[in-house]
């Protein structure tokens, strides 16, 4: 009958400690393997609910970050656009004066008149700027354009339908602010009673193409008078734009400043310190085999070797 190893006190505590160094060696091998040091609860009880905590904190403010780069498309087209609204504007202005001149003839005006038209129609066109199927100025309808060309209309274009432009975007404080305006607000602006307003784009272009047609100078002299405030209200809607383009350009340095810090955090908590844990894998397999050669020279020792 040989001696039971389990039952021998020394012996417990060896297989105790070899089976800690086992987990050890296991622990560090899976670390480097993949690079991380915490992969579930039970490697960290005490940081597993931050590190959940900071991976949703970046989970949404990398779609934060998407949401800007996609609104910035049409916050800089939109600029984009504005700015052409008001060269052409301008261009408008230059004719009209031209027009004014007592010594233009009827037939002169009448190419002015229709050089006009043709620049009311390129307005038209801005009006209804389309971003990847979005038209970015017909607000909370923006999958239809929101105006037509009309000569026979008192403001020389058709209005398709009334939106608002209630989207906004979020910036990674939490702070939300609007990105664009409708085509109403910029060209065909209203008052409460849905009247024509004083600086209403259309409404100051097609007066000046109708006087120009017309053969009328003092109707030219009127239109340009309307023609220089609607300019001066459309500077405004382009100034408006730049604003929000630099906003979201702040918006988006802050959400990728934010991402590299959340990262950090993460990584500070999850991943593994591979000098570390190389080694601990070094020293633990060296324990290891050090420890079962200890064993195996100790002495076996039977009830048959007393008895002999």
């Amino acid at each position: 009958m040989s001696l039971n190893i389990s039952s021998n006190p020394a012996s417990r505590i060896f297989l105790a400690d070899l089976a800690q160094t086992e987990a050890a060696t296991t622990t560090a091998t899976e670390q480097l393997s993949s690079g991380y040091q915490v992969t579930q609860a039970s490697d960290d009880p005490d940081q597993i609910s931050e590190l959940l905590q900071l991976e949703a904190n970046l989970q949404s403010n990398n779609q934060i970050t998407t949401n800007l780069s996609n609104v910035k498309a049409q916050v800089d087209t939109g600029e984009s656009a504005l700015n052409s609204a008001v060269q052409l504007v301008q261009q408008a202005i230059s004719l009209g004066t031209e027009g004014a001149n007592t010594t233009t003839t009827a037939a002169q005006q009448q190419t002015l008149a229709q050089q006009i038209q043709d620049i009311q129609s390129q307005l038209v066109g801005i009006a209804n700027t389309n971003v990847n199927g979005t038209y970015i100025f017909s607000g909370d309808n923006a999958t239809a354009p929101s105006y037509q060309l009309d000569p026979t209309s008192s403001t020389g274009v058709d209005r398709l339908f009334v939106t608002q432009a209630t989207q906004q975007i979020e910036d990674a404080s939490g702070n939300t602010y609007s990105i664009g305006e409708t085509a109403q607000t910029i060209f065909d602006n209203r008052n409460a009673d849905d009247s024509v307003a004083a600086n209403n784009v259309f409404s100051a272009v097609n007066s000046l193409q109708v006087a120009l047609a017309g053969n009328d100078t003092a109707g030219v002299t009127t239109a340009l008078a309307s023609l220089q405030t609607a300019s001066s209200y459309l500077d405004q809607q382009q100034a408006f734009y730049g604003t929000v383009q630099d906003q979201v350009a702040a918006s988006t340095t802050a959400a990728q400043n934010q991402n590299t810090s959340l990262t950090a955090e993460i990584g500070s908590i999850r991943d593994v310190n591979f000098a570390q844990a190389a080694t601990e894998l070094t020293n633990g397999q060296t324990s290891e085999t050090a420890a079962l050669e200890a064993e195996a020279k100790l002495p076996t020792t039977s009830l048959f070797d007393y008895l002999a």
